[in-house]
This record gives C-alpha cells, sequence and structure tokens, in this order.
C-alpha cells in the first residue's frame, strides 16, 4: 500500500510545484516500501540521503517563486521549510551514526507533514498566484 496517493486535491495550480511535490511524494513512497519490506540498510539510508536532498532542492526552487511572486507569507513558509529540513537532517544522522531504524512513526511524521504542508500552506500560494493572475506555467516575476 502506497503511503501517501498523488491526486488532484495534492495540486497546487503551478506546474513546477506541483511535479517537484510528486517528487517528493515518490521518494518519501519509496523509503516507506523499502522499510516495510525491510530493505537493507545501505538502501535505506541511499533513499533517505535523496529525501534530504531532494527536498533542499524543492524547498529552495519553491522559495525562489515565492520571492518572484511577492508572495507575503515567504518568511513563515522559509521557516516552515527550515523545521523539516533539521528534522529530516536529523532522522538521517540518527539513521547514520546511531543506528537508529526508520519507524512507521517517522514515516507518519512525513506523510503529515507533507501533505498538510501541501494542502494548507502551499495551497495558499497558488490560490495567491491565482488571485494575481501568475502563470500556473512558472510563477515569474511581474506576472
Amino acid at each position: 500500500m502506497t503511503l501517501i496517493q498523488w491526486n488532484e486535491e495534492l495540486c497546487v495550480g503551478i506546474n513546477q510545484v506541483d511535479e517537484e511535490h510528486q517528487q517528493l511524494v515518490a521518494i518519501v513512497n519509496q523509503l516507506d516500501e523499502a522499510m516495510t519490506s525491510g530493505k537493507g540498510t545501505r538502501i535505506m539510508g541511499e533513499i533517505l540521503a535523496q529525501l534530504v536532498q531532494y527536498t533542499k532542492v524543492h524547498f529552495e526552487s519553491e522559495e525562489e517563486l515565492m520571492a518572484d511572486a511577492n508572495f507575503p507569507d515567504l518568511d513563515l513558509h522559509r521557516k516552515q521549510h527550515r523545521q523539516l529540513v533539521q528534522k529530516v537532517e536529523k532522522f538521517q544522522r540518527d539513521f547514520n551514526h546511531s543506528g537508529r531504524r526508520i519507524t512507521r512513526e517517522m514515516m507518519d511524521f512525513l506523510r503529515y507533514w507533507l501533505a498538510n504542508h501541501i494542502l494548507v500552506d502551499d495551497k495558499a500560494f497558488g490560490r495567491f498566484c491565482t488571485s494575481a493572475g501568475l502563470s500556473p506555467t512558472r510563477v515569474l516575476a511581474n506576472g
């Protein structure tokens, strides 16, 4: 069973952001699949490293789009992003250095955080862009 099922409800209406969210969901699902099927530590470590790296890339990209669009909640969004990156990096450190296993609680946290962040915070950015008349294919400065 897939941890996070991608569907239209998760779309924010900005193609680049939606594509990056789909990639994040796919990585989280890969990590969950590796955990539930008992894959080796090396494979789970590689997927966790991919999740940490791609999360940083996505957040940087999303924040750049928000800055270009003059999104008024950018500072709050940055803070939320930093908190998640710190939490995922801690998961990674614990996994790599103390032998802590990837747990169902960790996966539930990732599922909840990602879905909630998309459905509440990122959708607010999508609505802002729509109301400002900005292009869904790429949000550009000055529309």
